[in-house]
């Protein structure tokens, strides 16, 4: 994983110095290049299903910073509800209660440009990320990270999206209004609706 490149702790560290040898004043005009005016956000733009499958199937199931592969959440989903001992999924990916392969290579859809900053929720603003890029990326801009968008990579891995219908069956139809979502945000085919309750 790439360190975080941003300029911040040099800031701080010049600003506490300031502050304990020239007081808090000085200290003040130190910070002034970061300076961070509290604000009230709008919410943050939804992206819906469709729109995030659109995304995954663009950037070939991978992490557009890392380039790492990843998987969709809901395929991770059904490994653990078919293995909960020991491929454990909790739905808050809660510490300890959750296997660390969820935690690395589940795939998020992030804004390139944060929303925090205006960043819209359109096709062009958006990219494939790792779950561990994009808690890193949180709401910084890809310059104070020195970070790029990679490009796509030449790469057949789908995710495993390929076995998305069969291990959903295999692991007894759960959820099925959830999984047709995003089976049909893959451009899947859709199994049939017979003998299921929405659960």
């Amino acid at each position: 994983m790439r360190p975080q490149a941003d300029d911040y702790p040099d800031f701080i560290e010049r600003a506490v110095q300031a502050i304990l040898n020239e007081g808090v004043e000085a200290g003040a005009v130190v910070l002034q290049p970061i300076a961070y005016e509290p604000r009230v956000l709008p919410p943050r733009p939804e992206v819906t299903r469709y729109a995030a499958g659109q995304v995954f199937l663009r950037d070939r199931f991978h992490c557009r910073y890392c380039l790492g592969k990843i998987i969709p959440t809901p395929i991770m989903e059904l490994l653990g509800s078919i293995y909960p001992t020991i491929f454990p999924f909790d739905p808050y990916w809660s510490a300890g209660r959750t296997h660390p392969a969820i935690l690395s290579r589940s795939g998020v859809v992030d804004h390139i440009t944060p929303a925090a900053w205006g960043g819209s929720k359109e096709e062009t603003n958006l990219v494939a990320a790792c779950n561990p890029c994009n808690s890193i990326k949180a709401d910084f801009a890809l310059e104070q990270l020195g970070w790029e968008v990679q490009q796509v990579p030449s790469s057949k891995w789908d995710g495993l999206t390929g076995s998305y219908a069969e291990l959903w069956k295999v692991a007894g139809k759960p959820k099925p209004r959830y999984h047709r979502q995003w089976m049909y945000a893959f451009h899947l085919e859709i199994p049939s609706a017979e003998n299921e309750s929405e659960s």
